[in-house]
């Protein structure tokens, strides 16, 4: 009887923990694509979760997966297929291949995907309400965002309080996520994107130092217009002194078609006292002296300005040689 008692014990702990195991699974949903229209605009919502949790998973269960090839062909590759069956051109903006490589470390890459899974209706809801704002404000065509897990392993992301995001195109925008994003910059996040979207449209950016500085100041521009109280880490006024040395390394650097320079004013460059971020700041600053003296003109004007003329057109016109 004794016996009998405690195989039976085993079993009902056994399917107990079996059960557990199956709910706690159960309980992480699909991902889910949403489609909207505003007055006749189309935007489409893709989730890559499910496509960086497979991967994740696997990458888990055997380290020797956790490889380019096999990111290629689980994450990289469902979401070029997305992109083409959308029609999105992913060419001229931002090389969509510097953002998809395989995570350091698989495991928690797994677990802040299930979050991100969990939290993707509210997720979708934010995306959803802010595109509606922008595109009430400045409308275009149609827009495919894709939303996915950033890697765990880019610290910087909680300094951006949980929100990274590009804009590959006129057609296609990537918001890369932390499970701890803060919903109101992933908002302004969105809008800031939408608004380099729309300016690829009738635009390119010929990635002068002064355009690609100009070009984040009408982003920042635009989204804080649409979210006036949402104060964007990446865009905090600079110091005087500060914002004399960066104009200093702008002006000298004006036409540098260089990666390298231009990546000192986006990451920062402390033997040149550089801050982080200074693009931003700096073309947020330098284009809203160009409104200010510009009050008669729209935001799809001013939007479709170039870098230099909106420059000529601020208090900072000295930056520019002639």
């Amino acid at each position: 009887m004794n016996s009998f008692i405690k195989m039976l014990f085993t079993f009902i702990v056994a399917l107990v923990v079996i059960t557990g195991c199956s709910s706690e699974e159960d309980k992480i949903p699909s991902q889910s694509t949403i489609e909207f229209e505003k007055n006749g605009q189309g935007f489409k919502v893709i989730p890559l979760y499910e496509e960086f949790l497979d991967y994740a998973n696997e990458a888990t269960e055997d380290s020797s997966k956790n490889n380019k090839g096999e990111f290629y062909s689980k994450v990289t590759q469902p979401f070029l297929n997305s992109a083409s069956e959308e029609n999105a051109i992913l060419s001229g903006g931002l090389d969509y291949s510097q953002y998809f490589y395989p995570p350091g470390n698989a495991q928690a890459l797994k677990e802040n995907t299930s979050e991100l899974l969990m939290q993707q209706n509210e997720i979708n809801n934010i995306i959803k309400e802010s595109l509606v704002k922008a595109a009430t404000k400045l409308p275009g065509g149609k827009k495919t965002i894709f939303v996915r897990p950033i890697d765990p392993q880019v610290s910087i992301i909680k300094q951006m309080n949980g929100v990274a995001a590009i804009t590959l195109s006129k057609d296609a925008i990537v918001i890369m996520l932390d499970p701890s994003f803060e919903k109101e910059m992933l908002k302004y996040a969105v809008a800031h994107e939408y608004h380099h979207s729309i300016f690829f449209e009738d635009s390119e950016n010929d990635y002068s130092l002064l355009n690609g500085i100009i070009f984040e100041g009408k982003a920042e521009s635009f989204a804080s217009r649409l979210y006036p109280d949402i104060s964007a880490p990446w865009s905090e006024p600079l110091s005087s002194e500060e914002e004399k040395v960066v104009l200093e390394e702008v002006k000298s650097n004006v036409d540098s078609r260089s990666a390298d320079i231009y990546s000192q004013f986006q990451d920062g460059n402390v033997n040149k006292d550089i801050p982080r971020w200074s693009n931003y700041k700096i073309g947020f600053k330098i284009t809203e002296s160009y409104i200010t003296n510009h009050p008669e003109l729209s935001i799809k004007d001013w939007t479709m300005k170039s870098g230099e003329e909106i420059v000529r057109g601020s208090d900072f016109s000295e930056i520019l040689k002639n």
